[in-house]
């Protein structure tokens, strides 16, 4: 009877050494470029919170797989950058109770359609990629990056609460009702095996950078704001005011503090209104949520013959930078101050570019997929 006891015991401490902690409360991250994070991580972003933690959902200098971590950024991958869920969680600890801790797990691939995140077609897909920068981030998630967002979720689970699921993604494909469709395929193939209850666990799209700040993917916004028509608990993330860096795909480094605000209060919105009314007012007191324009002037006009672009410009252009999808510059073009010129697209990566155009007054950008001669 004593050896039985003592059995119970072991056992009941064992699970409760295991058990799940109701006030951690976890959130799933997943997209391309500016979920991952492109910009400069600065003094600001270094000072983070004990009870913001960090699932490494890689191996790298400063984690390991599997394993959480304080949420110092960069949060996604050891080579990437600031990124919206630095400031998602830090936005969260403001206002939610001191016992409530937030755990991220986030895994993103630069420039990956949607697709990456399906398990039922992601694989072909991965296995004709011929990039290589996107093989090397898809050789940290080994290949898979919806199974490594799975498995460490799973991992997750077992110390916290699933709570929502954030995703920045669109930039590459989200034009169409079909991009519309594998998302709300991917939130319902990781709800079944993740076994969370879909009613309490929101879906939260952002924006990509708006076109009136010159966003070059901007177009893509009309289909993610109308993905929250067609399903329930799954809300879109305003990118009002978050400004862009010099490619404006990516979001700066205020843009994506603000992002992460952002998506923060939209959370708080769909889960505790009370709550959000106190983080907005906490944001309105210390002037953190005001919008912004683009005062720039230069606007170009740039079509593709063949290999050549052809330029025209309502200003004289400096320069003009070819920058990737990943976040990468990959040429830079002298233009002299000439307002037409053109531009041979002979060596550039075949895939989709922006090309940034710059003077002293400002810049423009144009996306050019250069895949096909």
């Amino acid at each position: 009877m004593k050896k039985v006891i003592i059995l119970l015991v072991t056992v009941m401490t064992t699970l409760q050494l295991h058990a799940q902690d109701p006030n951690f409360w976890i959130f799933l991250c997943f997209g391309q470029s500016n979920m991952a994070g492109q910009a400069p991580i600065e003094a600001q972003d270094l000072a983070v919170n004990d009870r913001y933690l960090s699932m490494a959902t890689t191996d790298g200098n400063d984690r390991q797989l599997g394993t959480w971590r304080k949420a110092i950024p960069p949060l996604c991958r050891a080579d990437a950058h600031l990124g919206p869920a630095d400031w998602f969680g830090r936005t969260l600890l403001d206002v939610v109770p001191e016992n409530v801790r937030v755990g991220i797990v986030s895994v993103a691939v630069e420039g990956c359609p949607i697709t990456f995140f399906d398990k039922d077609q992601n694989k072909p897909l991965i296995a004709k990629e011929e990039r290589d920068w996107m093989n090397g981030i898809l050789n940290q998630y080994g290949r898979d990056p919806y199974e490594r967002l799975l498995s460490m979720a799973k991992i997750a689970a077992k110390d916290g609460v699933i709570k929502g699921i954030l995703l920045h993604q669109g930039e590459t494909d989200a034009y169409n009702d079909q991009w519309r469709k594998t998302l709300r395929k991917i939130y319902r193939d990781l709800q079944q095996e993740l076994r969370f209850d879909s009613t309490a666990v929101p879906l939260l799209v952002g924006e990509v950078v708006r076109k009136e700040y010159g966003g070059v993917c901007g177009h893509a916004n009309p289909t993610i704001n109308d993905i929250a028509n067609h399903y329930p608990n799954t809300y879109v993330v305003s990118s009002e005011g978050c400004m862009p860096s010099d490619d404006n795909l990516h979001f700066s480094s205020e843009g994506y503090r603000m992002l992460g605000r952002h998506y923060a209060l939209r959370y708080l919105e769909a889960t505790n209104p009370q709550m959000a009314e106190v983080c907005r007012q906490k944001l309105a007191a210390a002037g953190l949520d005001k919008s912004q324009t683009s005062t720039s002037s230069l606007t170009v006009d740039a079509r593709r013959t063949g290999m050549t672009l052809v330029v025209s410009a309502s200003e004289p252009v400096d320069k003009v930078d070819v920058v990737s999808f990943s976040g990468k510059t990959v040429k830079t073009f002298p233009a002299h101050g000439k307002k037409s010129f053109e531009l041979s697209l002979e060596g550039l990566p075949k895939e989709k570019l922006v090309f940034v155009f710059q003077n002293a007054k400002g810049k423009a950008t144009k996306d050019i997929d250069i895949t096909n001669n």
